[in-house]
């Protein structure tokens, strides 16, 4: 889908869809100067589709019908909301509207017009062509190469040949800049997405190779097994024994010609299997998948550095196990020497990604890193709090916390602060060790938390737990139905600012 940037006037161009985006003024749409003056070039085409429907240009509305002959075949009106209610999200949900309206019907070429591409103080054309490709992708596989389904069949939205942006005067960095957002997340989606016995640890670890290989600004770190226990990630090593398939720790090194500051270090926790997670999720099979969707988004943030670049030098780590109970895995009651020195008394079956992230963030604190981003989907319990489409956000410091808010909020993705206090370490106390892997079930969001902070760099750290909106149950907005690809574009703009 190509997308350009054109100074046509609506009533001036031809194709085969044109979709114009409408305010809620609290008026009728017809009586606005803008689509009133756009109806009277198309020889009163928009007033003859709002005969025939009650559009009033809330957000997410949407009505189409006949377009104009030799002008355009179907004529589409897109609800914006309010002006002054126009947020990145909201401009992502209004192109998401339009790709769904391409299931059907020709639309080789498409051609998008609103009153004004700025809103909110900022320019929303990358937002809206956002919007607009991630729902377009919806069912499709554009980065792996498996075969995952023989045909896209009807249901799935038609991808234009083209989409021209009429009357944008945005600079093209803004299209530029859609696009590497948009890759972020789709490599994202489905890695998370495609079976764990494709992506396994070591297939992670190729994706990861690929990155490297296309950049060059990258370098790349495979530890297997022995060689992490011969870095001391013993924690790491308890985590993997018994897995389903061998377990790999990844690192990428992004390294800037003057890095700015110190190093960055993010940890994507991959878990390519859980079999707990399936019970958990009462056999369902993302179950089996989301719970490594902390690499997947740190493996998209990784291929938006990889185009835009950044000015801090960044090291991505991923320690991904294929988690089962195989012959010498880890067992309630087992006692594990973690990477830093401290020992942790294992009192739930669950504590696996604890320790992958323990010594991940230990190691992040090795290799100097001044500010510490972990991500996991562990399947902890703060859905009750936050419904299903909030991350929670734990963190040591106070900017970092709430430059990853700012940046989720571009990303249309929604963190919520949680408390992280001493009073859940004594939680964590054991007879016979530094602390226990968790603590009560009732607060185990919150134990989970602390257990990391046992371990964090002595820079700020921050934590994402993104288990519910990493995967959605349904389509919803510019979210395909299954992995969503969430925390990459918050992770990526957090990267990669203007």
């Amino acid at each position: 889908m190509k997308l350009t940037i054109c100074d046509t006037a609506p009533a001036e161009w031809a194709g085969e869809v044109l979709a114009l985006g409408v305010y809620d003024e609290g008026g009728a749409p017809s009586a606005q100067p803008w689509l009133s003056g756009v109806d009277a070039a198309l020889g009163g085409a928009v007033t003859r589709l709002l005969a025939h429907d009650s559009f009033g240009a809330s957000l997410d509305e949407l009505v189409t019908g006949p377009g104009v002959p030799g002008r355009c075949e179907r004529l589409v009106l897109v609800g914006l909301g309010r002006p002054d209610e126009v947020t990145p999200h909201t401009a992502r949900r209004a192109g998401a509207a339009l790709a769904r309206t391409l299931t059907t019907g020709p639309n080789r070429r498409v051609a998008v017009a609103l009153p004004s591409w700025h809103a909110g103080g900022d320019e929303i054309v990358e937002h809206v062509v956002e919007g607009l490709s991630l729902a377009v992708h919806c069912g499709r596989w554009n980065v792996l190469t498996d075969r995952f389904r023989a045909d896209y069949g009807s249901d799935l939205p038609r991808e234009p040949e083209s989409v021209e942006l009429l009357g944008c005067a945005a600079p093209e960095r803004l299209l530029r800049r859609a696009a590497v957002f948009t890759d972020a997340v789709v490599l994202a989606r489905e890695l998370v997405a495609a079976p764990a016995n494709l992506i396994t640890p070591e297939r992670l670890a190729r994706e990861a190779a690929a990155l490297a290989d296309a950049d060059g600004r990258f370098d790349l770190e495979v530890w297997d097994e022995k060689q992490c226990a011969e870095q001391g990630l013993t924690g790491f090593a308890a985590a993997a024994a018994g897995g389903a398939d061998p377990a790999r720790l990844i690192r990428l090194s992004y390294r800037p010609a003057d890095p700015v500051g110190p190093p960055v270090a993010l940890i994507g926790l991959g878990l390519t299997h859980d079999d707990r997670g399936v019970l958990r999720s009462g056999g369902a099979v993302q179950g089996a998948k989301k719970y490594m969707a902390g690499a997947g988004a740190v493996l998209g943030a990784a291929a938006a550095l990889s185009a835009l670049g950044g000015p801090t030098e960044v090291h991505l780590l991923i320690p991904a196990v294929a988690k089962a109970a195989g012959p010498g895995a880890m067992r309630v009651g087992d006692l594990v020497t973690t990477a830093s020195g401290a020992t942790v008394e294992v009192n739930h079956e669950d504590a696996h990604g604890r320790l992958m992230l323990a010594d991940s963030l230990h190691l992040a604190a090795r290799l100097g890193a001044g500010r510490t981003v972990s991500v996991s989907a562990l399947g902890l319990p703060v859905a009750a709090a936050l419904g299903p489409k909030a991350a929670g956000l734990w963190s040591t410091h106070e900017a970092l916390a709430a430059d990853l808010v700012a940046a989720g909020r571009a990303a249309g993705e929604l963190l919520w602060r949680l408390p992280l206090v001493d009073e859940y370490d004594d939680e964590l106390w054991a007879p016979f060790a530094n602390m226990r892997s968790a603590g009560p079930e009732s607060g185990d969001a919150a134990t989970a938390a602390a257990f990391l902070r046992r371990f964090a760099p002595a820079g700020g750290w921050a934590h994402l737990e993104i288990t519910e909106p990493a995967w959605s149950p349904r389509i919803d907005g510019y979210y395909n139905a299954g992995a969503t690809g969430y925390g990459s574009g918050t992770l990526a703009r957090w990267l990669c600012p203007r």
